[in-house]
């Protein structure tokens, strides 16, 4: 699975940490952004593809985005992609319960070991290699199918395109949940009946 790693930090020299290195090393696709507003919208117009992104907690005064916020619109753009947070803030000294309760996937200092560091990345790129609602949504997007056709009525009785799935999946709401259990549990039927091919 190729995966595409998106760094919000607006120190001038972060494209030169060691880290950085090694994540292309294995991954080869880091984007950079200093200015965090920009990374943002290049995440809300890439969310086709596989990111992982590592975020800064703290921005220059000048700029009034912080971790805080950008984790948030994160969050509102795909539930699905995991953010690690990566800072030169002390653990201890941080406020962190918002970041858990907006699912932050980890934290990593940036004076951690590279083997620290990759042993978190190497988890984030597991846990969107293997989530049953990513395969979902690599399926939705590489369909070619009308992806406008309505093709799924939620238990509501309304109905849902591909592209109202897609987006219901990256938001993790009811109707994508819904969606997700109803297909995987259609998946799990059929190869138990010995329909091996989907």
């Amino acid at each position: 699975m190729k995966v595409n790693f998106v760094v919000l930090d607006d120190s001038e020299d972060i494209e030169d940490h060691s880290l950085l290195y090694s994540i292309e090393d294995k991954y080869d696709k880091v984007h950079f952004f200093n200015n965090p507003n920009e990374g943002l919208e290049f995440i809300k117009e890439n969310l086709s593809l596989n990111l992982i992104v590592l975020l800064d907690i703290e921005f220059s005064e000048s700029d009034k985005s912080n971790g805080h916020k950008l984790l948030d619109e994160i969050y509102k753009s795909s539930a699905l992609i995991p953010v690690i947070l990566w800072s030169g803030i002390n653990q201890t000294e941080e406020e962190f319960s918002d970041f858990i309760n907006n699912h932050a996937f980890g934290f990593l200092s940036k004076d951690s070991t590279i083997e620290e560091s990759m042993q978190i990345i190497d988890k984030a790129y597991i846990q969107l290699k293997t989530s049953l609602d990513n395969t979902i949504e690599d399926w939705i997007i590489e369909s070619n199918e009308d992806k406008d056709k309505p093709i799924y009525i939620s238990t509501e009785g309304k109905s849902y395109s591909l592209n109202n799935i897609l987006y219901e999946i990256r938001s993790q709401t009811e109707v994508g949940k819904e969606f997700a259990a109803k297909l995987n549990a259609l998946t799990i039927d059929l190869l138990l009946r010995g329909k091996k091919e989907l």
